[in-house]
């Protein structure tokens, strides 16, 4: 083998793994989640699917078992009538509190509950910068820092 076509056979593995990577990363990344609307809309044909459903956490649902580590509970949509089980082992967040978007992933089952075990939860609008005038409307730029 002559020593250009070394050279090339060489660039190439690298073009292909480095393209690999970069399309494996944005795969994984680039997943959005589904409404609890639209689970029930589709729910026979995501029986044993991975799903991420994001929604708003039923306070009255919540059970959660310390010795077990162990959390049961509701998601609905914003203003919508339609709700889904979610049963998560692992550890409660601090800010799982009723009201707050969660947003779950795992499988759903034929019993129609999503058997989670990833829980991430959207941060409260609390911490969004406010206004001179009080409201927090606006972009982060738009705020003046003093």
């Amino acid at each position: 083998m002559n020593k250009k076509l070394k050279i090339g056979i060489g660039i190439l593995v690298l073009v292909l793994g480095l393209s690999y990577l970069i399309f494996s990363g944005v795969r994984n990344f680039s997943s959005y989640s589904l409404t609890v609307s639209e689970v029930f809309a589709q729910s026979e044909g995501l029986y044993g699917e991975r799903l991420r459903v994001s929604g708003e956490i039923i306070g009255e649902s919540v059970d959660w078992n310390a010795e077990e580590i162990s959390l049961n509970f509701k998601l609905k949509d914003e203003g919508g009538t339609d709700d889904i089980q979610v049963k998560y082992n692992g550890v409660k967040p601090d800010n799982f509190q009723d009201g707050i978007t969660a947003i779950v992933e795992g499988e759903y089952t034929e019993a129609e509950y999503l058997r989670a075990d990833k829980l991430m939860m959207q941060c409260p609008s609390r911490y969004e910068a406010e206004l001179e005038d009080g409201s927090s409307e606006g972009h982060p730029e738009e705020v003046e820092i003093k």
